[in-house]
C-alpha cells in the first residue's frame, strides 16, 4: 500500500467537491418521481381529501395540474411544491418521509417503468 501526502488546502477542496457531487446525486435521485402524472383519485388517496377538496385547490390555483380529454393530472413535482408552499414549521425530513411514503403509495397501486429510453 502507498502512502500519498496532499496539503490540507487540496484536501479541503477535495472533498468539498465530492460532497457537491454527492448532493447533487441525492436531488437528482429524488427528483425521478417528480415527473410522475397522477389522476385525481390517486391525488385523493395521496393526500387523503375528497374531489371536492382538490376541486377548490385547481381553481384557486394552489395545485397545478393539467387537463387532457375532460380528465385532470397532476405530477408528484407540483403536489410536493404545493405542500411545501402550505407547511407550517415543516423541515426537509418531514417532507422526505412523506414523498417516500407517497412513494410507497404509488409503487404499491402500479408498476413503474424504472428503464427510460
Amino acid at each position: 500500500m502507498k502512502i500519498i501526502t496532499i496539503e490540507e488546502d487540496v484536501w479541503i477542496q477535495l472533498n468539498s467537491r465530492i460532497n457537491a457531487i454527492a448532493d447533487y446525486l441525492k436531488r437528482q435521485g429524488d427528483k425521478s418521481y417528480d415527473d410522475l402524472w397522477l389522476n385525481n383519485h390517486e391525488v385523493c388517496q395521496y393526500l387523503h381529501i375528497s374531489e371536492k377538496t382538490l376541486w377548490r385547490m385547481r381553481t384557486k390555483g394552489e395545485i397545478s395540474y393539467s387537463k387532457i380529454y375532460g380528465q385532470y393530472f397532476y405530477t408528484m413535482g407540483s403536489i410536493k411544491d404545493m405542500l411545501n408552499a402550505n407547511a407550517i414549521q415543516s423541515s426537509e425530513e418531514f417532507v422526505q418521509e412523506l414523498m417516500a411514503k407517497g412513494k410507497s403509495y404509488i409503487e404499491k397501486g402500479r408498476k413503474l417503468k424504472t428503464d427510460k429510453k
